[in-house]
């Protein structure tokens, strides 16, 4: 009886590593569909795909409706006019 190999998956490593700078992403979740999206953390990652990875292995504690990555980059601080806000990393 002939058995066939499965073909293993290809990793690409450059990918996974990411580039120079590292990235960081914000990570909000909610508990079920009458709870708000709270902030729970930040997370380190070379891509999206593995911060939606690393974000859901990280902040495991609960079992999450949702949970969401969002870029640091991308948020847009609001504050009053002549005020500043640092974002505390790690």
């Amino acid at each position: 009886m002939a058995t066939k190999l499965k073909s293993k998956k290809k990793i690409d490593q450059k990918r996974e590593r990411g580039g120079a700078e590292p990235k960081y992403y914000e990570v909000f979740a909610r508990k079920d569909s009458h709870s708000d999206l709270s902030h729970v953390g930040s997370v380190e990652a070379p891509n999206d795909e593995l911060a939606q990875v690393r974000a859901w292995y990280i902040y495991d504690q609960h079992k999450w409706r949702e949970m969401c990555v969002v870029p640091l980059e991308s948020i847009i601080t609001v504050t009053e006019e002549g005020k500043s806000a640092k974002i505390k990393m790690g």
